[in-house]
C-alpha cells in the first residue's frame, strides 16, 4: 500500500511539473503577423494553426471583437495584454491552452484583475529597475484623462498624469500593485509584474449610480506637484450647470470658482484676482482667443461638445506660460472617438449644434472631429409681435475641426482649425459684426523613454466691424473696423530623469498686428472722410526654463524663469510732447519717423517663478508660490463691461508695459471618507503701469491716444475659501472669495491724476463673491442640477449736484468709482432626463429643462445719466438698466448616435 501510494504521488509530481513546464512553454512563444480589423476568432484560429495554441471561450464573449495590430516577435503575454488587458474579458493560462472569461458581470469594474506582465518574460531578473510609460483615457469615449493619478500600493507613492493624460514612473521590477483613479470614474487596480521598459494603457469608466457608493482616492500628497491657484473643469462638470438658453458655458463654469468674478450679467470677459479681462490669457490648444462669447456673452464661443477640458492659473503659473498678468486658461479640445463613428448635438430653443467623431478608416490610433453651431434666432425675432423687434439682427455660427495622427512609437500631430462669425443688431442703427479666425498645430515626440518634445504653432485673427447708418441722410453712413492678428511658434522640451526630478525648457517667438481703428463710408456720395490710425505691429522673444524636485520626502519645491523681449516695430510717426507741460496734442513740439521692421521701442525683463509645497502629518499641505509677469498688450476701453468695439494697444514709445508681481500661500487638505476637497489661499498682487484713462477722454479713432492714457500703479489682495464634494448622489462645491483691488495715480501734471492722487477702488473691486453648485442624482436617469451666486456690486461713478448755465443744465460727477452698484445675486436650476442606458441602443438621447434667474432678480447691468423722455428733455434723471430681469426657461435635447 506504501509503495501504490509512493507511485501515485511520484505520478503527480511528474504531471504537476510538465504542466508548469507547459505554462512556461506558453509564455515563451513569440507571435508574428499583420491583422486588419481581423475578427479575434480568426486570430485565436490562426494561434492555433501556427503554433498549436488551443483557446476556449464562448463565442458570444468575442462575436464583436477584432484586432488590429502587426506583431514581430512579440511575447505572447504581451499579445493578450494587447487584446484583453482592459477589456470586458480575461485570460489564464492552462497547461498548453488559454482560457477566456469575463473579468466581471458588469464588465466594467477592474479590481483584483489578472496579473499584467510588462515586458518580455525571457529578460526576468535582468534589470533592477525599469520605466512604466502609460496613458490613461476614458474607456467610453477613449479621451485622455489629464491629472489622473496612479498610485503604487506596495510603495505609498503617486504619480500624477500630465496633460495628455501620460505618465512615466521608474519602479523596481518585479511584482506592484497599481491603483489608477480619476474623479468621478471608478478606480482600477491592477496587478503588474514588471520585467522591463514597456508602455500600457488604463481605461476608466464613469461611476455608475445602481452600485454601492465608490470611494476615490488619489494620494496627491505623494505627489512632487507644487501647483497651487489652478483649477481644472472636466467637459462633464460644465455641462452640469444650469445656464442661459440651456447651453453649457465655459466662462460661466470657471466663474463660479473662487477668484474668479464677472463684470455683469452675460458680460464675455471674466476677472480674476481683481484683474482686467484683458489680462487673461485663453489657449485653445495653445492658440489665443480674443473674443469668448457669441452675441455679447449670451454663449460661449466654443461648442462644449468639442471641448475635453479647461484648466485655469490664477497663480503660482508655470514658467512656460507669459503675456498676461492675471491668469492663464488652457482649453484642450477632444481628439475624437477612437473605436467608431459618433454624433453628438443638441436642439436648443435659439441655437443647435453637432459633432462629429472617429477614427480614420485605416488606422485606429488617428482620429478627428467636426462641430458647428449655428442659432436660428433671427427667425425667432421675427416672429414676435413687437414690431421693434422684426427689425432686430441677432445670430452667430462657429465651425471647430481638429485631426489627430498618432504615428509609431510617441509621435502625435494634432491640427486643429476654428471659424466663427457673429451679427447682432438690437433695435438700433447700428450694426455690430465680429470674426475669429483660430488655427494651431502641435506636435509632440517621445524622444527615448525620459524626454518628451514639444512643438507648437498657432495664428489667431479677430476683426471687428460697427455699421452705423443713418435712416435721414445716407451720405453720414460709415463702418468703423479694428483688429487684431497673432502669430506664435513654441517649442519645449520635458525631461524627466528620475521620480523626484522634472526639468522643462523651452522658446516661443510671437508676432502681433494691431488695427486700432479705420473709418470708411458706406455710401458714394458722402460727408464721411475716410480715416486710418496708424497700425501697431511688434514682436516677442521668450526663453525660459524650471526645474521640479524633492527636497525631501516631505517639502518639494519648483524654481524657473522666464526672459522676455519686446520690440514695438515700424513704421511709424511718434509725437514728442513739451516736457514742462502736460500731454495733450496742443504741447507737441516735433516728431520722429520709424522705416518699416525699424525698432521704435524696446522692454525686457526677467521673470522669476518659485513656488513650495510642504506636506504635513496631518495628510494636508502648505503650499507657497511667487511669480512675476509682464504683460506687452491691453485692451482699451470706455466702459467696465467687455464690448467686441473694444481694441488692443500694444506698448510703445510711451506707453510702458504691465508688470506684475504676486505671492500666494494656501493649505489644502483632501478628505478622503467622505469626498471632500478643500482649500484656502491667500494672495497679494502688486501692479505697476496699468492703464487708466483721463476724465472726458475720447479713446475711439485717436490719432494721438497716448494723451488720453494715464498709466497708474496698484494692488489686490484676497482669501479664497473653496470646498467640493465629488462623490455621492449629491455632489458640487461652495467657493467664497473676499478681495480688493485699488489703484492709484501719481503723475506730475493735475490733468494726469485721479481722485487727488489718493487710492480708489478699481472698477473690477467686488469684495465678496459666493458660488454655491449643487447636483443631484435623483435616480439612474433623472439629475438636478441648481446654482445660487452673489456678489458686491462693483464701483460706479455718478453724479452728485447739478445747476444750470447758459440756459443749459450741466452736471457735476463726483469722484471716479466713489459709488457701487447694488449687490448681485441670481439662482438657476435645471433638471436633466440623461440618456437611456441599453447599450445595444444606438440612438441615445437626453433632455435638460432648466429656468435662468429663477426668482427674477432685476440686477442692475449699468446705471446712467440721461435726459428725460420726449414730453421734459430739460429734465435729466438716473436710471438703472437691467438685461434679464424675469425667470428666462429653455429646453434642450441632446443627442448621441
Amino acid at each position: 500500500m506504501k509503495q501504490r501510494l509512493l507511485l501515485i504521488f511520484f505520478l503527480l509530481s511528474l504531471i504537476s511539473v510538465s504542466s508548469v513546464k507547459a505554462q512556461n512553454t506558453v509564455k515563451e512563444l513569440r507571435i508574428s503577423g499583420s491583422f486588419n480589423n481581423t475578427p479575434v476568432v480568426d486570430f485565436l484560429n490562426y494561434l492555433e494553426d501556427n503554433y498549436q495554441l488551443k483557446t476556449y471561450y464562448q463565442k458570444e464573449w468575442i462575436d464583436s471583437l477584432v484586432v488590429g495590430s502587426t506583431f514581430d516577435e512579440i511575447p505572447i503575454i504581451q499579445v493578450l495584454n494587447r487584446m484583453f488587458g482592459q477589456g470586458n474579458l480575461t485570460y489564464d493560462f492552462f497547461q498548453e491552452s488559454i482560457v477566456l472569461y469575463p473579468r466581471t458581470s458588469s464588465g466594467k469594474t477592474y479590481t483584483e484583475s489578472s496579473v499584467l506582465y510588462i515586458g518580455d518574460p525571457l529578460n526576468e531578473g535582468r534589470y533592477s529597475k525599469a520605466t512604466i510609460s502609460g496613458t490613461i483615457t476614458d474607456g467610453k469615449n477613449g479621451e485622455r484623462l489629464p491629472g489622473a493619478v496612479v498610485f503604487v500600493k506596495d510603495i505609498e507613492k503617486g504619480f500624477t498624469a500630465d496633460s495628455n493624460g501620460e505618465f512615466d514612473m521608474e519602479l523596481e521590477t518585479g511584482t506592484h500593485q497599481l491603483q489608477i483613479n480619476f474623479v468621478g470614474f471608478e478606480p482600477v487596480t491592477q496587478e503588474v509584474e514588471l520585467i522591463e521598459d514597456g508602455e500600457v494603457i488604463f481605461e476608466l469608466f464613469e461611476e455608475t449610480h445602481n452600485l454601492d457608493e465608490i470611494t476615490v482616492t488619489a494620494n496627491d500628497n505623494n505627489s512632487s506637484r507644487t501647483q497651487m491657484s489652478m483649477m481644472e473643469v472636466k467637459s462633464k462638470a460644465i455641462k452640469e450647470l444650469p445656464v442661459l438658453m440651456g447651453e453649457a458655458d465655459v466662462i460661466k463654469s470657471v466663474v463660479m470658482m473662487p477668484g474668479v468674478q464677472s463684470v455683469g450679467e452675460l458680460s464675455s470677459g471674466f476677472n480674476v484676482r481683481g484683474g482686467n479681462s484683458d489680462q487673461n490669457m485663453v489657449l485653445m490648444d495653445g492658440a489665443p482667443i480674443f473674443n469668448t462669447s457669441h452675441l455679447f456673452g449670451f454663449f460661449s464661443m466654443l461648442n462644449p461638445d468639442a471641448i475635453n477640458s479647461v484648466t485655469l492659473y490664477k497663480g503660482g503659473l508655470p514658467a512656460s506660460y507669459g503675456d498676461r498678468v492675471a491668469s492663464v486658461m488652457d482649453i484642450q479640445l477632444k481628439e475624437g472617438e477612437v473605436d467608431h463613428l459618433q454624433l453628438n448635438g443638441g436642439l436648443g430653443i435659439v441655437n443647435s449644434r453637432f459633432t462629429l467623431e472617429g477614427p480614420f478608416v485605416k488606422d485606429k490610433k488617428s482620429t478627428f472631429l467636426l462641430g458647428g453651431r449655428s442659432t436660428y434666432s433671427d427667425w425667432v425675432l421675427r416672429q414676435m409681435k413687437n414690431a421693434d423687434f422684426k427689425k432686430s439682427v441677432a445670430n452667430f455660427y462657429d465651425l471647430n475641426a481638429n485631426i489627430n495622427l498618432h504615428f509609431s512609437g510617441k509621435h502625435n500631430l494634432k491640427i486643429v482649425a476654428y471659424n466663427s462669425g457673429d451679427e447682432f443688431n438690437l433695435n438700433s442703427n447700428s450694426l455690430y459684426q465680429y470674426n475669429s479666425l483660430i488655427s494651431a498645430l502641435n506636435w509632440k515626440i517621445g524622444i527615448g523613454k525620459k524626454l518628451v518634445s514639444d512643438l507648437n504653432a498657432s495664428y489667431s485673427l479677430y476683426d471687428f466691424s460697427l455699421d452705423e447708418i443713418d435712416e435721414i441722410n445716407s451720405a453720414n453712413d460709415y463702418q468703423l473696423k479694428t483688429g487684431i492678428e497673432y502669430a506664435s511658434l513654441k517649442y519645449n522640451l520635458s525631461y524627466m530623469p528620475g521620480e523626484k526630478l522634472k526639468l522643462n525648457g523651452g522658446f516661443q517667438v510671437t508676432g502681433q498686428r494691431v488695427n486700432p481703428g479705420q473709418i470708411e463710408p458706406l455710401e458714394d456720395e458722402t460727408v464721411i472722410d475716410n480715416r486710418k490710425i496708424q497700425k501697431e505691429q511688434a514682436l516677442e522673444y521668450a526663453a525660459y526654463l524650471e526645474s521640479e524636485f524633492d527636497l525631501s520626502e516631505k517639502l518639494s519645491m519648483t524654481v524657473g524663469g522666464r526672459f522676455t523681449q519686446f520690440d514695438n516695430i515700424g513704421e511709424s510717426t511718434v509725437y514728442l510732447y513739451d516736457e514742462n507741460n502736460s500731454r495733450v496734442p496742443e504741447n507737441i513740439i516735433d516728431s520722429l519717423y520709424f522705416g518699416k521692421n525699424e525698432v521704435v521701442k524696446s522692454y525686457n525683463g526677467f521673470e522669476p517663478r518659485l513656488s513650495f509645497k510642504y506636506t504635513l502629518s496631518s495628510g494636508g499641505s502648505l503650499r507657497w508660490a511667487y511669480q512675476r509677469i509682464y504683460q506687452y498688450a491691453n485692451q482699451v476701453s470706455n466702459t467696465s463691461v467687455v464690448s467686441p468695439a473694444d481694441f488692443w494697444k500694444l506698448s510703445d514709445y510711451y506707453t510702458k508695459p504691465l508688470l506684475s508681481d504676486q505671492l500666494a500661500i494656501g493649505y489644502f487638505k483632501d478628505y478622503l471618507k467622505p469626498g471632500l476637497e478643500t482649500s484656502i489661499e491667500l494672495y497679494y498682487k502688486n501692479l505697476e503701469n496699468l492703464i487708466e484713462y483721463k476724465d472726458g477722454s475720447v479713446l475711439v479713432m485717436n490719432n494721438n491716444l497716448e494723451t488720453d492714457i494715464i498709466q497708474a500703479d496698484g494692488y489686490a489682495y484676497g482669501m479664497e475659501l473653496y470646498v467640493k464634494k465629488s462623490t455621492g448622489r449629491l455632489n458640487g462645491w461652495l467657493s467664497y472669495t473676499y478681495s480688493r483691488t485699488m489703484r492709484k495715480t501719481d503723475n506730475e501734471f493735475d490733468s494726469e491724476i485721479i481722485n487727488n492722487g489718493d487710492y480708489y477702488p478699481s472698477v473690477y473691486d467686488k469684495p465678496h463673491d459666493l458660488s454655491i453648485v449643487a447636483n443631484y442624482q435623483i435616480s439612474r436617469r433623472w439629475r438636478f442640477s441648481c446654482n445660487f451666486v452673489l456678489s458686491s456690486g462693483r464701483p460706479t461713478t455718478l453724479p452728485e449736484q447739478k445747476f444750470s448755465y447758459g440756459g443749459e443744465q450741466l452736471v457735476y460727477y463726483s469722484e471716479r468709482n466713489q459709488y457701487r452698484m447694488p449687490t448681485y445675486h441670481r439662482f438657476d436650476v435645471s433638471i436633466t432626463i440623461d440618456e437611456n442606458l441599453k447599450k445595444k441602443r444606438s440612438w441615445k438621447g437626453s433632455w435638460t429643462f432648466s429656468i435662468y434667474n429663477l426668482y427674477g432678480r432685476k440686477n442692475p447691468y449699468s446705471i446712467y445719466y440721461q435726459r428725460g423722455d420726449n414730453n421734459n428733455l430739460e429734465v435729466f434723471g438716473l436710471y438703472k438698466f437691467s438685461i434679464i430681469g424675469m425667470p428666462v426657461p429653455s429646453v434642450t435635447y441632446n443627442f448621441k448616435f
